[in-house]
């Protein structure tokens, strides 16, 4: 596929599989409500944390810092005009990897190598092809992305590392898709997690090489999001898929690659979650952020294998307005959100500590906000 690169990341932990994305900035055609995920995309890379965000005037900005330090450094990756979607970030060797809709629903990818200000543009296909917040990932030696098409489809482009030429895959066509999709790679498999028209947990997963796609809807009848994304992460040879259902329950699924069996816990109960709940895999144990109804940040986690999950404040009441993103970096947690200022905020703790930091990257960063 493409080359993927990009700079700096910061301190803290929790890598979000399938890169968090979030809804059009601009009007959508599918049908029902956008469908949103966080408007921040967060990685670590190399020793620093790199955070991507649809910027203001709908251009796209990168905000990278060491690990451990407080100072951020801003790039603007494309200017006004440039980007109507939450972006989705991976690295790939040295290099960021950066994707977002475009213009005129056009999905493009940006990259720069490691160290490197200057970021490349790469059509990934041009106008009336995408609908949603994209979700990229490494797939070997290429990069593979997964957006809404045309009248609600799910499309998949891929290209071999270092090359610019995509290609695209139908995952399911007209009228199936009805939230932002999210990727990640499991084993020698693709895994694509979307709401279904029947506003059902819908999965698409295919071996690697392979265009026969195969279908299965998760034990999850009280889907009903309407307004948030799936989330979801690779941990080994698992697949794990987080949801907030219609009563405001947090969900996790979780499968092993190859079986179409799936384990599904209560991660926290009805009333708790309003948003998206990004997920990372954190040195043995699962972490998930997710916002309250009362705009509180709430961060939750389970060792692998135990089922039994703990909850965390790491910002009260009225701090948080978005969907949040996450990552794992070295030995912390790190999540990204906008707050009531419409600033973009940092959150961080040392794994095993509930001791959380807070840290104001940048001022309104006049995004839409979902």
């Amino acid at each position: 596929m493409t080359r993927s690169v990009i700079r700096a990341p910061l301190a803290a932990v929790l890598v979000v599989a399938t890169a968090a994305a979030l809804t059009l900035a601009g009007s959508l055609t599918p049908a029902r409500a956008s469908i949103s995920v966080s408007p921040s995309s967060m990685t670590a890379n190399n020793g620093s944390v790199n955070i991507a965000v649809n910027g203001p005037n709908n251009s796209l900005m990168f905000y990278w810092a060491a690990s451990g330090s407080s100072t951020w450094n801003a790039e603007t990756v494309a200017g006004p005009g440039t980007t109507y979607s939450s972006p989705s970030m991976t690295v790939i060797g040295n290099v960021v990897d950066i994707v977002a809709v475009g213009p005129d629903h056009s999905l493009m990818l940006y990259w720069a190598v490691n160290g490197s200000s200057t970021w490349n543009a790469e059509t990934v296909v041009g106008s009336g092809n995408a609908f949603s917040a994209p979700s990229i990932t490494p797939d070997g030696n290429t990069v593979d992305i997964v957006a809404m098409g045309p009248v609600n489809s799910l499309i998949l482009y891929w290209a071999i590392n270092g090359d610019s030429t995509w290609h695209d895959e139908t995952v399911q066509p007209a009228v199936t898709t009805f939230s932002a999709p999210s990727i990640t790679v499991a084993g020698n498999d693709v895994y694509i997690a979307y709401e279904g028209i029947a506003n059902e947990l819908d999965v698409e997963w295919a071996v690697n090489g392979s265009y026969t796609w195969h279908f299965e809807v998760l034990p999850a009848p009280a889907f009903q999001v309407v307004n948030f994304a799936p989330g979801m992460a690779a941990n080994g040879n698992t697949v794990d898929v987080t949801y907030c259902d219609g009563q405001g329950q947090l969900k996790f699924l979780w499968s092993v690659d190859g079986s179409s069996t799936w384990t599904v816990e209560n991660v926290a109960g009805p009333g708790t979650t309003f948003s998206a709940a990004p997920i990372a895999v954190n040195n043995g144990t699962i972490t998930i952020a997710a916002t309250s109804p009362q705009d509180q940040l709430m961060f939750y986690w389970a060792a692998i294998g135990t089922g039994t999950w703990n909850a965390e404040t790491v910002a009260g009441a009225s701090s948080t307005l978005s969907s949040p993103s996450i990552t794992a970096n070295g030995n912390a947690a790190n999540i990204s959100a906008i707050g009531p200022g419409n600033e973009l905020d940092f959150y961080w703790a040392l794994d095993g500590t509930s001791a959380w930091h807070a840290e104001t990257i940048t001022g309104g960063v006049g995004l839409p906000l979902p």
